[in-house]
């Protein structure tokens, strides 16, 4: 089996299982990853930090991105440029500056939001479909988010936001991926 062939394979697998985790479980899990980001050093001592509007049946870090702008943090979110495969970050100052994407994800509406300086950028809280413990990650197939690190002058504290069902044993790898410094899943934050 090819590489695309076994990606394609485990990104329906892994979202069908998450797709199917209850509602109840899907929010206690949330809540934990949400403490677990907030208890993180690296994450508490970042000034700006690039985090993602949560979609479907994702992780629900919108308590965490709360509880960092209570705590005098910047917050990013990305708009997606889906025609250009870009990510551009603006500062997150509230609901009111968001509109629906292409995908149905909130996003930052360019009339409402102030695009970010992304050389504050000190910590980047990525979504994705499958994570492993080597700071492997596997997102939806856009490529996006390794498409705006690898445009960084440095990287920054990358940590990656999943169910603990999400974390495989092996995600397949391409050259230009990028590895993540550690994940957080409701057990907790492994570094890779």
């Amino acid at each position: 089996m090819d590489q695309k062939t076994n990606k394609k394979q485990l990104r329906s697998h892994i979202l069908e299982r998450r797709k199917a985790l209850p509602a109840s479980e899907r929010e206690q899990y949330s809540a934990h990853i949400c403490r677990h980001l907030l208890e993180n050093e690296r994450i508490a001592s970042a000034r700006a930090i690039f985090a993602f509007h949560p979609f479907g049946d994702e992780v629900d870090i919108l308590p965490f991105i709360r509880e960092a702008m209570n705590r005098g943090q910047e917050v990013w979110l990305p708009l997606a440029l889906v025609e250009q495969r870009r990510l551009i970050p603006y500062r997150f100052t509230g609901e009111h500056m968001l509109k629906q994407g292409v995908y149905g994800i909130m996003e930052p509406d360019p009339e409402k939001a102030e695009e970010a300086d992304v050389s504050l950028l000190e910590a980047v809280v990525v979504p994705g479909v499958a994570f492993d413990r080597h700071g492997g990650r596997m997102g939806y197939g856009g490529g996006f988010y390794d498409r705006f690190l690898a445009g960084l002058d440095r990287l920054p504290f990358l940590v990656g936001v999943g169910f603990s069902m999400q974390v495989v044993e092996h995600v397949p790898l391409e050259p230009h991926d990028i590895r993540l410094d550690g994940i957080v899943t409701e057990k907790g934050y492994f570094q890779s």
